[in-house]
C-alpha cells in the first residue's frame, strides 16, 4: 500500500487591534455627534462588526476611519485582517504596506510584519512571507509564532535545516507547545530519523492528550517500523475525534498488513463514500482486491483511479499486474507502456513489459526492455535477460 511522508501544517492568522484610550459603544447604531467625528469610534465599530464576522461592514467603518484620519495605524491593521477574511489578500497587503509607512509601535511594527508575511503565503509569494517573517523576528527576536511560521515555509522549500533550527527555537521559546514537538518530528521522520521523530511525537501527545495531528503522526512513524497494532491504535484514536478519508485509507493499509482484509475493504468503501474523487482507495482496494486474486474485481477499482488520476504511473503498473494474472498480455503491455510514460526510469514496468512482449512472441522487444530494465536497476530482469536473451 502506497504511504505519503508529507504532513499538513496549518498557518494562522495573528491580529493586533490597537484601540487606545477609547471604550467600545455598547450600541451597534451608527455613531452619533461628536462620536461620529472620530476615526477611532469608526475602528471601534468596525471591530465590533469583525467579531460578528460581518466584515464587509467591517471594512466600511475602518475606510471612514480612515478617511477621517490616514494616519491611524490600528484602522489599517483592522482593515487588513477583514480583507484576509474576505480572501481579499492583495487589498489587505495593501493595507499592511500603507500602514508600514505611517509613524507604528513597536508591538504595531513587528505584528504588521508578521501577518503581512502570513498575506504573502496565501499569495503563494514566498520570497516576501520570508521577509515579512524575517522583519518580525529581526524586531522582536523572541516571537515564537514568526518562527514557526518561518520553519513551515523553510520545510516547503526543502530547506530542512532551517526548518529544525527555527521548530528549535519555538520549543525553546515554549518548552510546552505541542504543536512545535508535533512539527519537529515532521522534520525529523522528512530527514529520516525516526525514533528522534517518534519521541517528538510522544512529547506532543504528553503535553496535550487531545493533539490528534500527532497521533495520526506517530502512527504514521509505527506503521514505518511497522508496529502494527500500535498504528493501528492510533490510527483509531483519530477516527474516534474525526472520520476523514485520509485516515480512513491509512488505517485500511494497516489492517491489511495485520490481515483484517473485511476491516480494510471497510475502511477503503468508508473512505470512497467521504471522498469519492480521490483516487488513493480506489488504488488501495484494487490492491486488496489482486492479493484477495480477485483480479477482474480490482481491474474495476484500477480503472476508477485512472480516471481521477491519469497521469499515476503506479495505478497502470498494478492493473497491467492485474491484466497478466488474467493473460491479457496486450492490455498488460499497454498499462505497462502508459505506466512507463509516466515515469520512464520505471525498471518494473520495463521488466514486466519485456517479459509480456517474450511470452507474445516479440523477443526483440523483450530483449529491448529487459535491457532498459536492467540499465535502471532491475536485478530480476538481468536474470531474465541472462536466461532468454543470449
Amino acid at each position: 500500500m502506497k504511504k505519503s511522508r508529507v504532513y499538513g501544517l496549518i498557518l494562522g492568522f495573528q491580529i493586533l487591534f490597537l484601540i487606545q484610550g477609547y471604550s467600545l459603544p455598547r450600541s451597534f447604531d451608527e455613531p452619533k455627534s461628536p462620536i461620529r467625528d472620530s476615526a477611532l469610534a469608526y475602528v471601534s465599530y468596525g471591530i465590533q462588526r469583525s467579531n460578528l464576522n460581518n466584515f464587509h461592514e467591517a471594512i466600511d467603518f475602518f475606510t471612514k476611519a480612515i478617511e477621517l484620519d490616514s494616519g491611524l495605524v490600528s484602522a489599517y491593521i483592522n482593515r487588513a485582517y477583514a480583507r484576509n477574511k474576505l480572501l481579499d489578500y492583495q487589498r489587505a497587503l495593501d493595507d499592511y504596506n500603507k500602514a508600514l509607512k505611517l509613524e507604528l509601535t513597536w508591538e504595531e511594527s513587528y505584528e504588521i510584519h508578521f501577518n503581512r508575511g502570513l498575506t504573502m503565503v496565501s499569495l503563494n509569494n514566498l520570497k516576501g512571507a520570508m521577509a515579512g517573517f524575517n522583519n518580525a523576528i529581526r524586531i522582536k527576536p523572541d516571537f515564537a509564532d514568526a518562527y514557526y511560521n518561518r520553519s513551515i515555509l523553510r520545510g516547503m522549500v526543502g530547506d530542512y535545516q532551517g526548518e529544525l533550527k527555527d521548530i528549535e527555537k519555538v520549543i525553546a521559546l515554549k518548552p510546552n507547545d505541542a504543536n512545535a514537538y508535533n512539527s519537529r518530528g515532521i522534520v525529523k521522520s522528512i530527514m529520516g530519523s525516526t525514533d528522534e521523530a517518534l519521541a517528538d511525537f510522544n512529547k506532543a501527545i504528553e503535553i496535550d492528550k487531545n493533539n490528534i495531528d500527532s497521533y495520526f503522526n506517530r502512527a504514521l512513524m509505527y506503521y514505518h517500523q511497522r508496529k502494527y497494532h500500535e498504528a493501528l491504535s492510533d490510527f483509531n484514536t483519530v477516527i474516534r475525534v474525526k472520520s476523514d478519508a485520509e485516515v480512513l485509507n491509512r488505517r485500511g493499509n494497516v489492517k491489511c498488513r495485520l490481515k483484517d482484509y473485511r476491516g480494510a475493504f471497510e475502511d477503503y468503501n468508508q473512505a470512497i463514500k467521504l471522498r469519492p474523487a480521490d483516487y488513493l482507495a480506489y488504488l488501495n482496494r484494487g490492491q486488496l482486491k489482486y492479493e484477495l486474486k480477485d483480479y477482474q474485481s480490482a481491474i474495476d477499482d484500477y480503472s476508477i483511479a485512472i480516471q481521477l488520476k491519469p497521469d499515476c504511473s503506479l495505478i497502470y503498473y498494478c492493473r497491467g499486474l492485474a491484466r497478466k494474472q488474467l493473460d491479457d498480455h496486450k492490455g498488460e503491455i499497454e498499462d505497462y507502456s502508459y505506466a512507463i510514460e509516466y515515469k520512464p526510469n520505471y525498471e518494473d514496468a520495463y521488466k514486466e513489459r519485456g517479459i509480456a512482449k517474450y511470452e507474445i512472441g516479440d523477443k526483440s522487444g523483450g530483449c529491448e526492455d529487459l535491457n532498459a530494465a536492467v540499465k535502471y536497476g532491475s536485478d530480476v530482469a538481468y536474470s531474465y535477460l541472462i536466461e532468454h536473451c543470449k
